[in-house]
C-alpha cells in the first residue's frame, strides 16, 4: 500500500501488546527470527514483551534486542517459572518460539485463557515419537494459529504431528538485506568456504570436513571457515586432525556479532550446509544477502530457501560436496552466476512483509 508519494505505508501495530515466548534466549537462528520481529514489531508501536523460561549458556543475542522492547528470562522453580509466565503474558497475545522439538504441555497449561499463536521453526522429526507428537496435536487443539518458517516445516506439521492443513500458515523467515557489495577474490583455483552453524549432530559437520579433506586430496586449496559452537566440537577439531586438513580449518567458535560476521562471509567465495533437518536457515539468507554460492545439503527446506542458487549433493556423501567444490574453485564465472542468483533471491526474504504477515495474524486472533 502507497500513500501519495508513492512511499509504503506500513501498517501499524499501535494498540497491540504481544509476549513472545521462548524456552531460552541464546545465540542461534530462531533466536535472530525473534529479535528481528521484536524489534520490527517495536518500531510499529507494538508493545512488545521477550520472556525466555530459563536462563541460557550464551545469552548475548539479548543485547541486539530494541531498548523498548522488555526482555525477561525467568528463574527459580518450574512452579514460580510457570506463576511467572501466566502473570506476564496476562493481556497479551502469546506468540510461542520453541526451537528443540519439545512440547512444553505445562507452559500450554499456564496460557490457558490467552490468545496463543505458536510458530514451528523447523522439521523436528528427529526429536519426536509418536507419542510427542500426539501430545502435541492435543494441546494445540486451543492454539488460535499455527505458523510454520517454510513448507517443509508446514508438511512436518500436518503430516508427523497430524495437524489440519488449514490451520498451518507458512510465514517464511526474513532479514533486511543490507549487505555491502562483495568481490569474488579467488585465484590459482583455491576456494574460500564459510559454514555458520551450531555444532550438533543434526548439523553434520563431519561430511563438510570430509568433504573438504576429499577436495583436497583432488588438489584443489579450500580453506574452510566455521562459525559455530557446539557439543561436538571437540569430536570436530580431532577430525580434521586425522583427516589432515586442521591447518585448513579456521574456528571461530559461536561469534554472533554481525559486524564480525559479515566481513567473514563477504570475504568467502561459498556457503555450504550439509544439514540433516532444517526449517528455514537464517544462515543461508544471510548467505544469499551477501551474494554467496551455496553448497547445500539435499533436503527440502534447503530447496525451498535456496532454490537455483544452490547446488546440492546427498547428506551422507562427501564425495558429492566434494565433487562440487571443485567445480566452483575452477569456475569463476559460475560462481559470479551462482552469487548473482543468491542476491537477487535474497530478496524474496523481505523484513517489511514478514512483519506485515504477523501484525496481521496478531490482530486477527486478538479480535482487532
Amino acid at each position: 500500500m502507497s500513500g501519495p508519494t508513492g512511499a509504503r505505508q506500513e501498517p501499524s501495530g499501535k494498540g497491540l501488546r504481544v509476549c513472545l515466548l521462548l524456552r531460552y534466549f541464546t545465540v542461534g537462528g530462531l533466536e535472530r527470527v525473534v529479535t528481528s520481529l521484536a524489534n520490527e514489531l517495536v518500531e510499529r508501536g507494538v508493545d512488545v514483551r521477550v520472556v525466555a523460561l530459563a536462563v541460557a549458556k550464551r545469552n548475548a543475542l539479548m543485547t541486539e534486542l530494541d531498548p523498548r522492547v522488555e526482555a525477561i528470562t525467568l528463574s527459580g522453580p518450574p512452579l514460580r517459572r510457570l506463576a511467572a509466565v501466566a502473570r506476564l503474558t496476562r493481556g497479551r497475545v502469546v506468540h510461542l518460539h520453541f526451537g528443540d522439538g519439545r512440547i512444553h504441555p505445562l507452559v500450554r497449561l499456564a496460557l490457558r485463557g490467552r490468545r496463543t499463536v505458536v510458530s514451528y521453526h523447523s522439521d523436528y522429526t528427529h526429536k519426536r515419537s509418536r507419542l510427542r507428537n500426539r501430545i502435541d496435536r492435543y494441546v494445540n487443539r486451543r492454539t488460535d494459529q499455527i505458523l510454520a518458517v517454510s513448507q517443509a516445516v508446514r508438511d512436518f506439521c500436518t503430516s508427523q504431528i497430524g495437524l489440519e492443513q488449514e490451520r498451518v500458515e507458512v510465514v517464511p523467515n526474513a532479514i533486511r538485506v543490507d549487505c555491502p557489495k562483495r568481490a569474488d577474490k579467488g585465484e590459482h583455483g583455491g576456494l574460500v568456504v564459510i559454514s555458520l552453524a551450531g555444532l550438533y549432530p543434526h548439523k553434520n559437520q563431519a561430511t563438510v570436513l570430509a568433504g573438504v579433506a576429499a577436495a583436497r586430496r583432488r588438489g584443489v586449496d579450500v580453506q574452510l571457515r566455521v562459525i559455530g559452537d557446539g557439543p561436538q566440537m571437540a569430536q570436530l577439531y580431532q577430525q580434521s586432525v586425522a583427516l589432515g586438513i586442521a591447518e585448513a580449518v579456521e574456528w571461530y567458535g559461536q561469534v554472533w556479532r554481525r559486524d564480525l560476521v559479515l566481513p567473514l562471509l563477504t570475504t568467502s567465495q561459498v556457503f555450504v550446509s550439509a544439514s540433516r533437518f532444517e526449517g528455514m536457515p537464517i544462515s543461508i539468507l544471510e548467505a544469499m544477502a551477501a551474494g554467496l554460492p551455496l553448497v547445500l545439503s539435499d533436503i527440502s527446506s534447503h530447496r525451498e530457501t535456496a532454490g537455483e542458487a544452490g547446488l546440492y549433493f546427498a547428506p551422507d556423501k562427501p564425495g558429492e560436496l566434494a565433487a562440487a567444490l571443485e567445480g566452483l574453485a575452477a569456475d569463476a564465472h559460475r560462481r559470479k552466476e551462482l552469487g548473482e542468483t543468491s542476491l537477487e533471491r535474497s530478496g524474496l526474504f523481505d523484513l517489511d512483509r514478514f512483519t506485515d504477515r504477523h501484525l496481521q495474524v496478531y490482530r486477527r486472533v486478538s479480535g482487532r
